[in-house]
């Protein structure tokens, strides 16, 4: 998965700031997550498959939910259009990653990316600037599109895999939306402040969650689908959810002259507090 045609070409080797540590996080992770099978009828099957074929696996599913209940959940969730139908296939969902801790595991190419996002976007404007010269961008009579591209390339990850796609497309996301934002002007030190931190951090975690879950849980109502308009509605849905709870922890986790050492530990706790109120969600 590349990036947009704004921000098109090969990703680069990934400059780090002198201060980033990306030491501090303890858990293995599956970086093997698979994608939904495409046949419904062998959803169960497949199921079973996976949790022999990977029984060490962190992305195994609990016993009592399989994928394809969680596709039969989306599925009615689209035919019966209600908050609570959304809210419980995004619970159900949440479960089905194993949980919210599971789920945070899982996420490691996200939570490393995140890291060394508020790693460049921390600190004074002075310092922020620095950080980004250092690592060879320049500010002085560029447009801030052109230098959001240098940013989104700088700090993307490789998408070797699925998480890593993922990741990858989300960061690319999040720079075209703060690439509209006309009021941005990265020419300017006073850009550089704490709002800018959260949006990107915000922006980023959202489409994370959000694009994982579609394309992990939408395959049984895309093949039932005979009303588009019903899936979008239902897209809309559940993308509001997320951002509402993304958008309401984000500034709890996310300031403005953070200290390195405590990074990881927050990133951590940002994505599993995120998933912890999916999975709550009734």
């Amino acid at each position: 998965m590349g990036t947009s045609s704004l921000y098109g070409g090969p990703k680069k080797t990934i400059l780090l700031p002198s201060d980033y540590n990306p030491e501090g996080t303890p858990w293995s992770v599956n970086q093997n997550a698979e994608q939904p099978e495409q046949d419904e009828s062998d959803n169960e099957n497949s199921d079973k498959n996976q949790l022999k074929n990977n029984p060490d696996s962190d992305n195994q599913i609990p016993p009592g939910i399989s994928w394809s209940d969680i596709r039969r959940s989306v599925t009615r969730s689209m035919n019966h259009l209600t908050a609570r139908n959304v809210k419980t296939a995004i619970s159900r969902y949440t479960k089905a990653l194993g949980g919210h801790t599971n789920a945070t595991r899982q996420a490691k190419t996200a939570r490393r990316t995140a890291t060394k996002i508020i790693s460049y976007f921390s600190g004074t404007p002075e310092t922020i600037r620095t950080r980004f010269e250092n690592a060879g961008i320049r500010f002085e009579n560029r447009p801030t599109k052109d230098i959001l591209n240098d940013i989104c390339l700088l700090l993307a990850p490789v998408p070797n895999d699925f998480e890593d796609a993922l990741a990858n497309s989300a960061w690319d996301k999040t720079i075209a939306d703060i690439a509209m934002d006309e009021t941005i002007d990265l020419s300017l030190l006073e850009s550089f402040n704490e709002e800018l931190l959260q949006n990107m951090v915000g922006g980023f975690i959202k489409h994370y969650v959000y694009d994982k879950l579609i394309q992990q849980s939408e395959q049984g109502a895309l093949a039932r689908c005979n009303d588009l308009a019903k899936l979008n509605k239902l897209e809309k849905s559940i993308k509001k959810y997320i951002d509402g709870i993304v958008d309401g922890i984000v500034p709890d986790f996310i300031r403005s002259g953070m200290v390195q050492s405590d990074i990881n530990k927050m990133v951590d706790g940002l994505f599993d507090a995120a998933y912890q109120q999916m999975e709550e969600l009734q």
